[in-house]
């Protein structure tokens, strides 16, 4: 018999295999827009663990990175931005406020917010979302430096 066409058994055969890939495939391009997220969210704390470099620095020339808060002989532990902007530090560090963070990083109001917790700790999150604490995911967290650590800035990954 001299037929054209494909016979039920390779029909079915490619179907497996089409059943196949898109198994393991697909799995992999669903979550494209939280990885977005939470690579956006990586270079949102590299900015900061870049400022916060930057800042110590300049608190070090200063001779000021040991002092936390208002003291005797500092009253208010400062540096001055190349703007000319004064910032408050702690420990050398960017304090936790949102209005220094705002004009470290300058971050476009319309794409980030940030907040402060109970416990004075600094949420940088995407504008689409509301967290109501430092464990909910996509979210940056930064709790400010103390006598014996720098700042710790961490990334709740978007899901």
């Amino acid at each position: 018999m001299n037929s054209k066409g494909f016979t039920l058994i390779e029909l079915v055969v490619v179907i497996v295999i089409l059943g196949i890939l898109a198994v393991t495939a697909v799995p992999k391009y669903i979550n494209l827009q939280a990885n977005a997220r939470t690579a956006t969210l990586e270079g949102v704390k590299a900015s900061m663990q870049g400022v916060s470099a930057l800042v110590y620095s300049k608190s070090l020339v200063a001779g000021n990175q040991e002092i936390s808060a208002f003291t005797i002989n500092n009253p208010s532990p400062t540096i001055t931005l190349s703007n000319g902007t004064v910032l408050q530090i702690h420990y050398g560090y960017p304090r936790y406020n949102t209005a220094d963070w705002q004009e470290l990083l300058n971050l476009d109001n319309n794409d980030f917010l940030m907040t402060l917790t109970k416990d004075a700790t600094l949420l940088i999150y995407p504008a689409s979302m509301d967290p109501f604490e430092e464990t909910e995911p996509c979210l940056v967290t930064y709790k400010q430096a103390t006598i014996s650590s720098p700042p710790v800035i961490n990334i709740n990954d978007c899901i």
